[in-house]
């Protein structure tokens, strides 16, 4: 089942190799954590700040939109734990803890591991400033689309639609990985959980009544995108609309 939603501490993962997403993120789940996992760098941006995470784990060669080490990207932006991910030795990881980094570890990682190391970065005493508050560390804000994750509210050009737990669990993994295409199997993962046994299109037909909805409250806005064979993915009329917040700009400079 779709868990994550009512934990409080969030995870963004943002690594470039797939298996290891997938790995991390299962094994991040099962220990009972929300989790958030973009796979470029303009995502993790974002992301990093309309999710509020409680720790970041990110690849240290994934690159930021300008070009720059996304962990170093985030470190400045961001007072949240930092855990970096090399796939190199120790000069390698010294240099990411030099560089503002909470914690690093080598890949191939082990996912219990991976938990546990973030549950123990939870328990330093650490000061947060200028966290948002928690209604809005809780709201997902993507164009015209806004996901209250706390309410599990879903408004679309300002007017509010009405989703089953499963409709707003599948959307709200879409907006979690706004840049991609979420595969039938990524969704049945997130959402039944991995030892689902069925149908595959059973996502298709939770979707195709979520889309009834979101096009009735909206008919001139497009949410979800079929991408032919292979997936779902949010659709051009709201990623077209996906800025790094003013916010965050102002800080990165």
């Amino acid at each position: 089942m779709d868990n994550d939603t009512s934990i409080s501490h969030r995870i963004l993962i943002a690594v470039r190799d797939p298996d290891l997403r997938r790995i991390s993120v299962a094994g991040l789940r099962a220990a009972g954590f929300c989790v958030s996992a973009p796979t470029d760098g303009e995502a993790a941006v974002m992301l990093a700040e309309s999710f509020s995470p409680d720790v970041l784990i990110v690849d240290s060669y994934l690159p930021s939109p300008d070009g720059r080490p996304l962990y170093e990207r985030l470190r400045e932006s961001s007072e949240q734990y930092l855990l970096c991910v090399t796939d190199d030795g120790h000069q390698v990881r010294t240099s990411v803890l030099h560089s503002g980094a909470d914690d690093a570890i080598s890949a191939p990682i082990h996912a219990g591991e991976l938990a546990a190391r973030c549950h123990a970065l939870l328990r330093r005493p650490r000061q947060i400033h200028n966290r948002p508050d928690t209604v809005m560390s809780s709201t997902l804000t993507l164009g015209p689309l806004v996901i209250d994750l706390g309410r599990r509210e879903v408004r679309v050009e300002e007017e509010e639609v009405q989703t089953t737990r499963i409709e707003f669990s599948l959307l709200e993994q879409l907006c979690r990985r706004p840049t991609e295409v979420c595969t039938r199997e990524d969704l049945l993962d997130a959402v039944w959980g991995p030892k689902w046994v069925g149908d595959s299109h059973v996502v298709d037909v939770h979707l195709s009544n979520l889309r009834r909805k979101l096009d009735k409250a909206a008919p001139d806005t497009k949410v979800i995108h079929t991408v032919r064979g292979v997936g779902f993915r949010l659709a051009n009329d709201v990623t077209d609309a996906l800025e790094i917040p003013t916010a965050a700009l102002a800080v990165l400079g």
